[in-house]
Order: C-alpha cells, then sequence, then structure tokens
C-alpha cells in the first residue's frame, strides 16, 4: 500500500462557542476535505478560524484573504498565523456554496468541488458586504435542496485528487 489514507470526521459549526476543542483542531489540522452545506455554514467556519488565528476584526477584506483555510499545526504551536501551506478542500453542493467559498478568498478555484452540470463559478465583482450585515444573515440558515448523489460525486472527486497529489508528493 501507499500508505496514504483519509479519514472522516464531523466538525459541527453551529454550536454556540466562539472556538474549537482542542480534539477538533487535532481533526482539522489533519483534515485535507471540508464538505459545506450551506453559504451560512462557510462563514461560521472563517468566522471560528479567524477567532482561532486571532485575526484582528478590523482587518480589511484584502488582508483576510490572504489568511489560511485551516488551522496549521506549526503554527499553532508557535502562536503566529500559518503561511497557508497546508490547505483544505472545500466540497460544496451547489454553485452558490462554492461561490461563497471562492470570494471569500481562502480557496483557489481549483480546490473547490461542486456539481458542474451547472454554470462556472466565477469571482464576485462586487464589494463584499460590511460585518454588520454578514453577522445578521449567519443567524438563518437557508433552506437548500441538496442531490446527494451529485454531492457525494464531488466528494469522490476530492479524495481522488488529494489522495494523488499525497501519493505523488505535489503541493496544492
Amino acid at each position: 500500500m501507499t500508505g496514504v489514507s483519509l479519514s472522516i470526521d464531523y466538525i459541527p459549526t453551529t454550536t454556540e462557542s466562539a472556538s474549537w476543542s482542542k480534539s477538533e483542531l487535532d481533526i482539522l489540522q489533519n483534515t485535507d476535505i471540508a464538505c459545506f452545506s450551506t453559504t451560512s455554514s462557510v462563514k461560521r467556519y472563517l468566522k471560528k478560524l479567524d477567532n482561532h488565528l486571532n485575526v484582528d476584526p478590523g482587518i480589511s477584506q484584502e488582508e483576510r484573504r490572504k489568511l489560511p483555510n485551516k488551522p496549521d499545526l506549526v503554527a499553532d504551536i508557535l502562536q503566529t498565523v500559518g503561511d497557508g501551506g497546508d490547505t483544505l478542500m472545500a466540497v460544496c453542493p451547489s454553485n452558490e456554496i462554492a461561490r461563497e467559498c471562492l470570494n471569500c478568498g481562502r480557496w483557489q478555484a481549483n480546490h473547490i468541488y461542486y456539481p458542474k452540470d451547472g454554470s462556472a463559478v466565477e469571482l464576485k465583482t462586487e464589494s463584499l458586504p460590511e460585518e454588520e450585515e454578514k453577522e445578521e444573515s449567519e443567524d438563518v440558515e437557508e433552506d437548500v435542496d441538496i442531490d446527494v448523489d451529485v454531492w457525494a460525486a464531488s466528494v469522490m472527486q476530492a479524495a481522488g485528487d488529494v489522495l494523488e497529489r499525497k501519493f505523488w508528493g505535489g503541493g496544492w
């Protein structure tokens, strides 16, 4: 065998806690793929990540876009922000959720998996909403009609790409 493995776990983003537990951080630091079911789950994940990284709430959107999309083990030990070298793939059940991942700037387009039967996901050119507007919409959970078979196919595609990169020692 190759010694390359993938594991599956669940870390809720709907908890009241503003931070992750030690066990949740351990899981996240060893995770390659995140599955987001709604745009608000993407926002809550990034809010918790920013809290974990001690990101200044007044940071510009442009600077926020340069931050990593997952906790970094070495950076956590050194109590710094990681360089984003170890990144997380995002798997989304719809173009709208994939667009949220792309627009936040934390994921490159080729690290976002979504059903490709619709139009391609493109970066919005309009300005991002202010923090007050975001906070209000985060509490409302969208009613998303998810085609589980299509989403599962996207997860499998992401898993195959992760395994291939790990096997060949390629970067992200």
